[in-house]
């Protein structure tokens, strides 16, 4: 794509940003599954773990949202790793094959690419602990923050389950990225959620900024339209309402904050900055960007959001002028990715 149009894209979406924001402990068992915390030349890119359907119908369902992620994987060319809804050996439980793959993903040197960890399934909320419901043991959210803890590679991890907030207050933390399907642990009906997020990384009208690529910020804010969408059209009351949270405030963000349509009342910061940083590729035929290029990319996109600040009380030409030279710059990476 020409830099000429990666301006124009670009800037216009700068310029209107402007005027709009538990059960037993587990033995460590070794899973019988290839490429567990495998090789440093091919590690896995996404985690899907599926829970335990509970009905035949759930057990569809849930092989359904897999297979999109399946086939999102395909398309950007990342390496996915499934876990569950059944143990892989009769002698260990899915529980056991989650701790066993995150703790030895922390054994592996730090990277800065990311690990995308997908959880699909049914949830819990007794008042004092969350926890995602596997066939066998569920896990709890304090849990999945301890089996992450060594892990040196950047996190977003989304639960797309029924009472999943709580794990933003367990594991959300620097360098992570938690999604949750609802707001709060007493949202326990079945979440639908899930299933637009899914279709959303693979979906060009998700990509915002027209970059080939869905970022965890634009697909947080499409599935949260789609699954408010869904409740609309059944005339039902919403559910579920999901949060984002990227600044380790363990607060969360509405996608009403993200796109800036509500001001926070609070002086908590809104979420979604750091989470635009991250991306799957919808387009096939782009390669994806390297670490090295997607810091610059942050470091671009940063200094553009200092830019808005800056000129916040000038005119939109104004600003365009003063972004020429970033916008450029960005231009350029997104040639190379196109290369």
């Amino acid at each position: 794509m020409a830099p000429a149009r990666w301006i124009r894209i670009v800037s216009a979406t700068l310029l209107c940003s402007i005027s709009t924001v538990a059960g037993a402990q587990d033995a460590i068992v070794e899973p019988d599954i290839q490429a567990v915390a495998e090789s440093k030349t091919a590690p896995t890119d996404v985690l899907l773990v599926v829970g335990a359907g509970g009905t035949d119908e759930y057990e569809s369902t849930f092989q359904k949202w897999s297979a999109i992620w399946e086939n999102n994987c395909q398309t950007a060319g990342l390496n996915l790793l499934q876990l569950g809804p059944e143990p892989s050996t009769e002698n260990t439980t899915v529980k056991a094959e989650l701790e066993s793959f995150l703790k030895q993903s922390g054994a592996l040197e730090a990277s800065d690419q990311p690990l995308w960890i997908i959880l699909i399934g049914h949830g819990t909320w007794d008042g004092k602990a969350a926890k995602f419901n596997l066939v066998g043991p569920d896990a709890s959210g304090e849990e999945l923050d301890q089996w992450l803890s060594s892990i040196r590679r950047p996190l977003i991890v989304a639960n797309c389950t029924s009472s999943s907030a709580p794990f933003i207050n367990r594991v959300s933390s620097p360098g992570r990225i938690v999604i949750t399907a609802t707001r709060n642990g007493s949202e326990h009906n079945f979440a639908i959620f899930g299933k637009y997020l899914a279709e959303a990384f693979g979906s060009i009208d998700a990509d915002l900024n027209h970059d080939d690529e869905v970022s965890a910020k634009e697909a947080f804010i499409r599935a949260s339209i789609e699954t408010q969408r869904f409740y609309d059209e059944q005339g039902r009351l919403s559910s579920e309402h999901a949060l984002i949270d990227d600044n380790a405030d363990k607060k969360g963000s509405e996608v009403e904050l993200v796109r800036g349509i509500k001001v926070s009342k609070s002086k908590a910061a809104v979420d979604g900055v750091a989470a635009d940083g991250y991306s799957i590729l919808v387009n096939s035929e782009l390669k994806p960007q390297t670490p090295e290029q997607r810091a610059e990319r942050q470091r671009l996109e940063s200094e553009l959001e200092s830019l808005k600040s800056q000129y916040a009380d000038e005119s939109k030409e104004t600003l365009r002028q003063a972004a020429i030279p970033v916008l450029m710059q960005l231009a350029a990476l997104y040639e190379d990715k196109a290369e």
